[in-house]
């Protein structure tokens, strides 16, 4: 009965590390070859979390990110994939 603080504390630990790998996991990838920069993906984000780089290529900020996959439906080239 002494250790279970310590177990519950464990457990919490363990449940946010998960939560934490998982959100990590929700941001698109973007296919540089295939995305031509046309924009649709940057005015479709809700969050303003992609941008066009220098290149012309969509550039999604993991920080702003929250995985919603609007970009990924909206791409007509396919470029950004849930992958």
């Amino acid at each position: 009965m002494k250790h279970i603080k310590l177990f519950a504390a464990m457990a919490v630990l363990c449940l946010l590390m998960g939560s934490a790998f998982a959100v990590a996991n929700l941001v698109p990838n973007v296919d540089e070859k295939n995305c031509n920069g046309c924009g649709k993906c940057v005015n479709k984000c809700p969050e303003n979390a992609i941008a066009l780089s220098d290149k012309g290529v969509a550039e999604i900020s993991k920080d702003k990110c929250t995985g919603c996959y609007k970009c990924v439906k909206t791409c007509p080239n396919e470029a950004i994939s849930e992958e």
